[in-house]
């Protein structure tokens, strides 16, 4: 039973219909495991109530209708098994009338517990059942609980001797071995000649109390007795509270049996049956190693969950270079900024279809400019010869909006579209990860913009997670440790990286209040106050995918949401430790892998807004136009060569 009426899942194909008689309270009992309707006894309670069909196990029918504290009018003889030949049957008649046997409920342990371990839990459980069960001896029924077609599960070959190859042996009821203590080849006879006070044997000892004589009668009368199959009324109004109510007895696995694969057997086609995708495998494009190692991760993490459709990682050599594999079916999708959105849906007609959500509740951010606190010098209308730090270029925090606000007022002489050469004449020393690759700067490139980067050998000024000054929190370590005086950052940024949230030691003694955020009136605000003092907002990071005339149909699309949503709702906690995954965080030094460390949930765009001029918004538009003169001109191109095809098939078809 999912939640689906939780924020987090807001997808498409699954209908509401299918939480349409949960009576739990919303948001956290409704259509979850805390609803009344839960489990098996929950949904024999909707059978009664409100529902017309309930499937259940071969015993719930029996254990609801024998309880004086709930059910007390009702009896299973009101109830019939619906057989899949179309007929009816009355509820005892199960072996001839159901739908399939499946294991039953299985006590499990870490895969890491030794084998020796195990044996001494199986042995602990199956004494504690034999002296705790106040049940009447159900062998018999045990041994023949199957039908012919699965067969006796004791029967298998090697089941009795399961334990041979280490004398633990179900046969002996003294299984500790206490007649012959000898196991560490010393005798207790050595050293111990005068210990037996008692003046009698250890084995008379043990004897006398062995737990094998349960027929003594006593006069003792316990004040309470305990059951290890016994729920309600006696623990609530629940019922199957850790083992199943109807349970008789343990029996214990073989090892090669003690896995989900060896125990479900054939029962696990049916489970992967039913979580068939008509879509196989979705290819995600990364553009770094350590990139290429979380989604490894995030695979491996997904695949264990039986999430599907399967998730694959390719590594792209830079985010353009991921756009043109999903354009090409190489990959199908990958995560980008807003600013690569707009190149994406532009000259490779890609859509965006899931945003990431930080802390505003909605799918954007804030672009602030900061500074340290102590540097009253540095005023946001006046950045002439300064050194500044910024995310990347043409991204939208670190480049887009910062520079159309500079060129707009007019701080900065704008050299015609050359909002590169701009900026490279403006400041004195920057850091602007990827301002020399030919991809991202057709123009001439400025050495001075990269000044300021750190990253080591070909890593240098690279426009992905391997430049340390990579990114929002690059920007920011630029601004405490690289010698800048002002970072383009994201709002949430500073509160990120200071007051011990991360332990890198460039990061140990920054606190919040050493920092300001520089406003466009040229005034200075703390860094909280981001709503008041920030350079505009811009749509989140977003997860695009193919769209345009090969694009993907709606089916695949959906597969792919439905993918991302379930991955959240299991991976999308903030507190990671070593054994677990999660989405929204990156492993130190590395920040804002794949996902934006701020990630607080993905929503689903709606299909209205999945072109990119939509997404994006007007803002935006008109930001990156006026820091690229020549953002609208392959649209441009693309309009006019479709118009001249037009006019061509219009002339030929006259004729």
């Amino acid at each position: 039973m999912k939640d689906l009426n939780n924020d987090l899942y807001i997808l498409g194909d699954n209908s509401d219909q299918l939480c349409k008689l949960c009576i739990g309270k919303a948001p956290t009992g409704k259509c979850t495991n805390a609803d009344p309707y839960a489990g098996y006894e929950g949904a024999f309670r909707c059978l009664v109530n409100a529902g017309e069909i309930a499937f259940l196990v071969h015993t719930t029918v029996q254990e609801m209708t024998s309880s004086t504290f709930e059910f007390n009018n009702i009896t299973k003889d009101q109830f019939e098994l619906l057989c899949k030949d179309g007929t009816r049957k009355s509820v005892n008649e199960y072996k001839t009338c159901n739908w399939g046997t499946v294991p039953s409920r299985a006590i499990v342990t870490s895969s890491a517990t030794k084998i020796e371990i195990r044996r001494l839990y199986q042995k602990f459980l199956e004494r504690a059942v034999k002296v705790l069960n106040r049940k009447s001896n159900f062998t018999d029924i045990y041994n023949n609980r199957f039908d012919n077609r699965q067969g006796n599960f004791e029967n298998r070959p090697g089941y009795e001797d399961r334990y041979r190859e280490k004398d633990f042996r179900y046969n002996n009821r003294n299984e500790y071995n206490t007649d012959n203590r000898n196991e560490y080849d010393r005798g207790y006879d050595d050293g111990y000649a005068n210990s037996n006070s008692w003046d009698r044997e250890y084995n008379d000892t043990y004897n006398n109390y062995s737990p094998n004589d349960y027929s003594e009668t006593t006069n003792i009368q316990p004040i309470e007795t305990f059951d290890l199959f016994e729920s309600a009324p006696k623990y609530g109004l629940h019922h199957n509270l850790m083992f199943s109510d109807s349970a008789q007895d343990f029996v214990s696995l073989l090892e090669k049996d003690q896995t989900y694969t060896g125990y479900l057997g054939r029962s696990l086609d049916s489970i992967l049956g039913v979580r068939q995708c008509p879509v196989n495998r979705m290819t995600m494009c990364v553009t770094s190693d350590p990139e290429m190692e979380k989604c490894i991760k995030m695979k491996i993490a997904l695949k264990a969950q039986l999430l599907k459709p399967e998730l694959l990682c390719h590594k792209g050599h830079s985010q353009i270079n991921c756009m043109q594999a999903v354009q090409n079916g190489i990959a199908d999708v990958t995560v980008l900024d807003a600013s690569d959105v707009y190149t994406a849906g532009l000259r490779f007609e890609l859509i965006p279809f899931i945003s990431e959500v930080y802390n505003l509740g909605t799918p954007d951010y804030y672009v602030v400019a900061v500074a340290k606190e102590e540097d009253d010098n540095t005023d946001l209308t006046y950045l002439k010869n300064k050194y500044t730090c910024h995310t990347g270029i043409n991204t939208a925090a670190g480049w887009v909006y910062p520079l159309a606000y500079l060129l707009s007022n007019q701080w900065i002489r704008g050299y015609g579209c050359n909002s590169v050469r701009a900026a490279a004449e403006y400041f004195t020393k920057s850091c602007v990860p990827g301002a020399l690759s030919s991809e991202y700067n057709t123009g001439v490139p400025y050495d001075n913009m990269c000044d300021l980067c750190h990253g080591p050998s070909y890593r240098y000024c690279r426009r992905d997670a391997s430049e340390d000054y990579f990114g929002h929190t690059g920007a920011f370590r630029c601004l405490v440790e690289g010698g800048g005086d002002v970072a383009f950052v994201k709002h949430t940024t500073v509160a990120e990286n200071t007051d011990g949230k991360r332990r890198e030691f460039w990061a140990r003694n920054t606190f919040t209040k050493d920092f300001e955020l520089l406003c466009p009136d040229g005034t200075r605000r703390p860094s909280t106050d981001y709503e008041h003092c920030n350079l505009g907002k811009v749509a989140a990071n977003a997860i695009v995918t193919r769209g345009g005339y090969y694009g993907y149909n709606e089916t695949q699309i959906n597969a792919y949401i439905n993918l991302f949503i379930y991955a959240q709702q299991l991976y999308g906690r903030k507190d990671p430790d070593e054994f677990s995954f999660s989405m929204f965080y990156s492993v130190p030094p590395y920040s804002d892998l794949i996902f934006q460390d701020a990630t607080q949930q993905l929503i689903v765009i709606p299909p209205e807004k999945r072109q990119f001029s939509a997404y994006l918004g007007p803002d935006f538009m008109r930001a990156r136009r006026i820091v690229d003169c020549n953002a609208g001109a392959a649209a441009l191109e693309h309009s006019i060569i479709a118009a001249l095809i037009m006019l061509a098939l219009t002339y030929i078809l006259a004729r």
